[in-house]
């Protein structure tokens, strides 16, 4: 691989060019826009070789990055280059200290042009190497520079590496994983952006309502959950990657059904009486649902501190909306409605919760 040095042969010159390759990059900022741009770092990489350009060559004027107006220039290739190129991209102040961060791929074909588009996102840093995709659990189809389960492998002390669809691509692409300033949010506590959570987590939003929470990668193992009645069984899919994991949030589905949840949540039972906190419903006691919680749309989800399930002798679909939310209660010490008893949920491996009917 050979980009020069500057990033010359400018857009409206592509025809003059030709006979090198080129990918005409265009940089976007999404969710949040980014001020103050005054230079972009270019980093071109393929297997191990490594470039580093900036554009402009010395900051200038600050400029305003949104999803909509993308700021685009063009990176040249030597003749004999061709194949797949990462293209990472910092936005940096005037002091050269980094606003936010990107990452996408293009495929150079010797002779033609190819468009790559970098979506930055604000606050995002760029990790200091390669980490081995592999141990992500993605099989090694993604765009990730850190490994969620083990940060500090590419971010650093106090950083943490979180997980994004990139919203400039299409959804068949993979993850793309970047690394954050961490905070001090513990699993399970309120968020609005991955620098509020503690290494090793990442700020997550529930369908169903406007509440985010700091939740912890797993690794596809319990033990990582490090709490009693946590569980390592919430899939986090992201585009063509295949799942990564998190952990669950022990909590208490009886009474008002919100103990252990951050404000806005609820706990509810899922398989193998597993707890969760997740979005309330809609759905009074005696409503038809289709699943537990709420969801943004498509689905008829439960209040707090009841559950979605199959009335006793019937055979409805609780997912095709023959489902009833009913009280949760626990069969140790139950605690019912007048004229109803509580009952173990059916094909229940516990015996710790089950529902008033």
């Amino acid at each position: 691989m050979n980009p020069r040095p500057a990033l010359v042969c400018l857009i409206p010159l592509l025809a003059a060019c030709s006979e090198d390759s080129f990918a005409v990059v265009s940089v976007l900022a999404s969710p949040d826009p980014i001020d103050k741009v005054a230079q972009f770092r270019v980093n071109v990489g393929s297997g191990s070789e490594q470039d580093t350009l900036y554009y402009p060559n010395q900051p200038t004027a600050q400029l305003h990055l949104d999803n909509a107006n993308p700021v685009t220039f063009s990176v040249e290739f030597s003749s004999s280059r061709d194949g797949e190129v990462s293209f990472e991209v910092e936005a940096l102040d005037v002091s050269g200290t980094s606003l936010g961060y990107g990452k996408s791929t293009g495929a150079i074909v010797k002779g033609k042009v190819v468009s790559v588009t970098v979506s930055l996102v604000k606050g995002a840093v760029r990790p200091q190497h390669e980490a081995d995709a592999g141990t992500a659990g993605d099989g090694g189809a993604s765009l990730l520079s850190c490994d969620p389960y083990a940060p500090a492998e590419a971010c650093g002390a106090n950083r943490t590496c979180g997980l994004i669809c990139d919203p400039a691509q299409p959804p068949t692409q993979p993850a793309v994983g970047m690394c954050y300033a961490s905070g001090a949010g513990s699993p399970g506590s309120a968020c609005t952006s991955n620098n509020d959570c503690v290494p090793g987590s990442q700020c997550f939003k529930f369908p169903g309502c406007s509440v985010s929470t700091c939740l912890k990668f797993c690794d596809h193992d319990d033990s990582a959950c490090g709490e009693q009645g946590s569980y390592c069984n919430i899939p986090i899919q992201c585009g063509t990657t295949p799942p990564f994991a998190a952990c669950s949030r022990p909590c208490d589905p009886t009474g008002s059904g919100t103990i252990g949840c951050a404000p806005g949540l609820s706990c509810f039972v899922y398989a193998d009486e597993t707890t969760d906190c997740a979005c309330p419903g809609l759905g009074a006691m005696g409503a038809s649902c289709t699943q537990n919680s709420g969801c943004d749309s498509g689905c008829a989800g439960c209040q707090a501190g009841l559950s979605c399930v199959v009335p006793i002798g019937s055979s409805a679909d609780a997912g095709a909306g023959g489902g009833v939310c009913r009280p949760i209660c626990n069969l140790g010490s139950p605690v019912c409605p007048a004229g109803t008893t509580c009952h173990a949920f059916d094909q229940a491996t516990g015996q710790t919760f089950g529902f008033c009917e």
